[in-house]
């Protein structure tokens, strides 16, 4: 008899899990080789004139979906690595907890195609175009 419960828990834990992934195979693939970056400024122009003459701050933050659901952050000046899965019209993304991210964990909405809102700050990181930020 408990291995019958047992057997039932699984297939329904199963069954539930599956339902949350995109039913879609291959959702991940739409953001390969994807950019989508959170400017702090409007211009290239506004970012120089606001730098002070002994330090560079960041002019943005940047997101790169790589292929193999890898993904490189850059919120700060620290590159992380990790990995993402795309669950319904969320992008989870997965890495070594850290000081910028203690959990280890971020996570994106998806607007549309060229818009994310990360979960927590409600910040907009917009596609990139092209090789700059700033298209």
């Amino acid at each position: 008899m408990k291995e019958k419960i047992t057997y039932i828990a699984l297939i329904l834990l199963l069954s539930l899990t599956s339902c949350n992934k995109l039913s879609a195979p291959g959702q991940e693939k739409q953001f390969d080789d994807k950019s989508y970056v959170r400017l702090f400024f409007n211009s290239e122009e506004e970012c120089l004139e606001a730098q002070p003459p002994d330090f560079f701050i960041n002019c943005h933050q940047q997101v790169d979906f790589l292929k193999n659901n890898e993904v490189e952050i850059m919120l700060t000046d620290v590159i992380w690595r990790g990995t993402y899965e795309v669950v319904n019209k969320k992008i989870i993304i997965s890495m070594e907890p850290n000081f910028e991210v203690r959990s280890g964990v971020i996570i994106f909405e998806v607007k549309n195609n060229t818009l994310l809102i990360k979960s927590d700050d409600k910040t907009e990181w917009r596609k990139m175009k092209g090789n700059s930020i700033w298209n």
